[in-house]
């Protein structure tokens, strides 16, 4: 679970994790609700880093290669960007990316990035229980990727074996956190520096990641 507001960075580390974790030769999918994951991707006039992936691919149009071609979804040094069309938040949100998860859990053996959870996430906490909580015997990582933590659903949270986050500022997310990582982890996020992330796992200890 990677979480932070906008501008704190988790989208840039995300994009760096993306990168190493093809270069291992790791499967690499993302449900890219901002657009930003692929080369091909949104950059906001050049004010923002794309990130690694190779192929970008709107719901409907993924949906319709993977019919045409069902082995585009099982190659093996897959990287592919997802990019909704639907743009309101919620249930008809989680309704569009729906199919897409049935074909990837299908799939196995690959990295599912979820990206704006806090968007369409309690939506479909069934769906998102099932990578945390019951895939892994298939191969299949999901990194969950929000602003805050009560955009990951609590029934998928409690699956987290670990947390990476910036500064939060409200205490109500600090207390959502401290139940499932301790207190020492959420008291650190009280006052992160800028750019700084710590990490939390399971309740167990946090270091703090340096950036660059």
């Amino acid at each position: 679970m990677l979480l932070g507001m906008t501008g704190s960075g988790k989208s840039y580390l995300f994009k760096q994790w993306l990168r190493l974790l093809q270069q291992r030769g790791r499967a690499t999918f993302v449900v890219d609700v901002g657009d930003e994951y692929s080369a091909a991707g949104n950059d906001r006039g050049k004010t923002l880093a794309l990130g690694p992936l190779r192929q970008r691919y709107t719901v409907p149009e993924f949906l319709m290669r993977a019919a045409r071609s069902p082995e585009f979804v099982l190659r093996k040094d897959a990287s592919v960007a997802i990019v909704p069309t639907v743009t309101d938040a919620g249930e008809a949100l989680a309704e569009h990316i729906r199919p897409v998860l049935r074909l990837l859990y299908a799939r196995g053996h690959c990295i599912i990035g979820f990206d704006e959870l806090q968007k369409y996430g309690q939506h479909l906490a069934p769906e998102l229980y099932r990578a945390a909580g019951e895939l892994g015997k298939d191969g299949i990582t999901p990194f969950f990727v929000s602003q805050y933590p009560g955009g990951v659903p609590e029934i998928v949270r409690k699956q987290v074996s670990s947390c990476i986050a910036a500064e939060m500022g409200k205490s109500s997310d600090r207390r959502m956190l401290a139940s499932d990582f301790g207190d020492a982890f959420a008291q650190a996020l009280a006052d992160a520096p800028e750019r700084v992330f710590h990490i939390g796992f399971s309740r167990a200890r946090f270091a703090r990641i340096p950036t660059r």
